[in-house]
């Protein structure tokens, strides 16, 4: 007998012995006999009982998050992409270089191909091309030239793109869609910096000469402040160390310029 049976009260003894009185419940003959069986046979010792959890929806949320973040970011990127270059013509005979890979100028489905994320292009003499993408800018391209084709600049980030002249000429003009974007050209001599207009790159053995139609473009010397060169304008950076030279812009390029912005003009609407 403990400590506990001397402190009850007699109510809670009678329950006591009420509880202590009542026989030990029996097993059915039928429940025995299973379990016997199934000790034997060992079917016990494998039986297993499968639990299906639930994961919450935080910890769901949590595991599909990484995987919901990327597909967005994916998704972003692919609606930024500007529009890819096509080709608006290509003199009937020539040969242009891109990326060390020579191309007929005549093969135009080959060409506008390898060009439609830009890339290096290297004339043959006398050859011409041109490329379009609608609303953003327009570039021609002409014979004996050795320049890098940007990619178009993004619709709402990826607005700063770049092109390099390393000699001969290009000729530009942008659209509607390019206003905000920025192309930075960076020739031998000079670095210029175009955000809307019509103008020329010109790379000569002296250096680079760069003529504005319409617009207003940055230019200077590698490692210098740059300086404006308003419509109708040229600035002329030399190889020497001299002094950049300004005056009016060359009449030969006045009328090239007009003729391609009026040639593309639907298409920069």
């Amino acid at each position: 007998m403990s400590g506990r049976d001397l402190e009850l009260r007699p109510e809670e003894r009678r329950a006591q012995d009420a509880v202590r009185g009542l026989k030990r419940p029996l097993a059915r003959a039928e429940f025995r006999a299973r379990l016997k069986r199934d000790f034997v046979s060992g079917a016990i010792a494998h039986s297993k009982r499968t639990v299906t959890l639930r994961p919450r929806p935080r910890v769901l949320w949590m595991a599909m998050a990484p995987a919901a973040a990327a597909a967005l970011l994916a998704t972003g990127f692919v609606l930024n992409r500007g529009p890819d270059w096509t080709l608006a013509s290509a003199n009937a005979t020539g040969i242009a270089v891109v990326d060390g890979r020579p191309i007929l100028l005549t093969d135009r489905e080959a060409l506008e191909h390898a060009l439609k994320r830009g890339g290096t292009v290297r004339l043959s003499p006398g050859a011409s091309l041109e490329l379009v993408a609608s609303r953003h800018l327009a570039i021609e391209i002409l014979g004996g030239t050795e320049a890098t084709v940007p990619s178009v600049a993004g619709r709402w980030f990826g607005r700063q793109i770049q092109a390099t002249v390393r000699s001969g000429e290009i000729r530009m003009t942008t659209g509607r869609a390019f206003k905000g974007a920025r192309l930075a050209v960076s020739t031998p001599e000079a670095s210029v910096e175009v955000v809307g207009t019509t103008l020329a790159v010109i790379c000569e053995s002296a250096g680079t000469c760069v003529c504005v139609m319409e617009g207003r473009v940055m230019m200077g010397p590698h490692d210098s402040a740059m300086a404006p060169i308003e419509s109708g304008r040229r600035r002329f950076v030399f190889n020497d160390g001299r002094p950049p030279e300004e005056a009016e812009m060359r009449a030969v390029e006045k009328v090239a310029l007009g003729v391609m912005r009026s040639r593309h003009a639907s298409h920069m609407e």
